[in-house]
């Protein structure tokens, strides 16, 4: 497997609990791209965090999340997809919105960028984020917006095998005082809204190992929480507890992993950082964040990959959105 770094610079056939067939997006023909073909590009990106009105007091969450960029940068993207790269598929791996624990305004955010990434012209999806979650604390009410019938499922396009994994809502969640305790700049509200949404239910677990056992092409698979094990030390969100930087049942997911010979690689996000890690033999790409501020200087991180797959082989390359303050 190839990664190179440039400069900064349904399809879905395979239900599971809840009979698992997202919509063909309508600017998608029923047929096209279903040849039995291995060659096949996908354009990946997370962590756009759309705010509608940014406040006049700026914390130390929007100081690095620059969401001012994010209609600019999504609109240019869009662009880059429609007319430049023209990819098989596009991914978002979640966090579509920077939630205000206002539930009105967290919906109607979400409304707006989905509308927007509707746009994009090839067969697009998207995973589920934390923040998505948080406020709303109900996946029906989004998988509606996005005319899914759930947001977990899995599809096979051009001979290779993609499953998509959403978290769901935990009621009541408990956190020991002992990690409540380490962040001092974060509400308890804020904490447990991490929290809450960080797993895969059960449910869901169980169709993921069937739907593996039943695959036989090569697979690609992606969520929002990191999976590999990673200390995240020098990480602005995480370093200072990983464990919210990750999949709070991730251990289950990857013990079904690791024994599936025709995973390729597992892409997540919500880290707001880009790394490749290896664990058991398999492959896991974190992607970053659109709208970071990644190197502190107001510069959105504009991050996204360029996937090719062809015959068992990945190539990642990695760009960058260059936006003009």
């Amino acid at each position: 497997m190839v990664i190179t770094r440039l400069s900064r610079k349904q399809l879905a056939v395979n239900s599971g609990p809840r009979v698992r067939i997202p919509p063909t997006p309508p600017n998608f023909e029923k047929g096209a791209n279903m040849e039995n073909k291995t060659k096949l590009k996908l354009i990946l990106f997370s962590d756009i965090h759309y705010l509608d009105k940014r406040p006049k007091k700026i914390d130390w969450v929007l100081k690095r999340k620059l969401t001012q960029y994010a209609d600019v940068l999504v609109d240019t993207l869009i662009d880059k997809i429609n007319n430049e790269f023209k990819p098989n598929i596009s991914i978002c791996l979640g966090d579509l919105i920077e939630d205000q624990f206002n539930y009105d305004q967290d919906l109607n955010n979400y409304k707006y960028i989905w509308n927007k990434l509707k746009r994009i012209k090839t067969p697009f999806y998207s995973v589920i984020g934390n923040h998505d979650l948080r406020t709303i604390e109900s996946r029906e009410t989004l998988e509606s917006i996005m005319e899914y019938p759930n947001a977990t499922f899995s599809f096979d396009l051009e001979g290779y095998h993609f499953i998509i994994l959403s978290t769901d809502i935990i009621k009541n969640v408990n956190i020991d005082d002992s990690i409540l305790n380490k962040f001092k700049n974060i509400s308890k509200e804020e904490i447990y809204g991490l929290y809450k949404s960080q797993c895969i239910s059960e449910k869901e677990i169980k169709w993921f190992k069937e739907d593996l056992n039943k695959n036989k092409l090569p697979c690609l698979i992606f969520t929002h929480f990191g999976l590999a094990e990673d200390n995240q030390a020098g990480n602005y969100w995480f370093e200072i507890e990983p464990e919210v930087g990750l999949l709070g049942n991730r251990k289950i997911i990857k013990d079904i992993i690791k024994k599936d010979k025709n995973v390729m690689a597992v892409f997540s996000a919500h880290q707001h950082w880009t790394k490749k890690l290896n664990e058991d033999g398999k492959d896991y790409y974190v992607l970053g964040s659109l709208t970071e501020n990644i190197n502190d200087d107001g510069i959105p991180d504009g991050v996204y990959f360029e996937v090719n797959l062809e015959d068992r082989t990945i190539e990642i390359k990695e760009h960058h959105l260059i936006i003009k303050k």
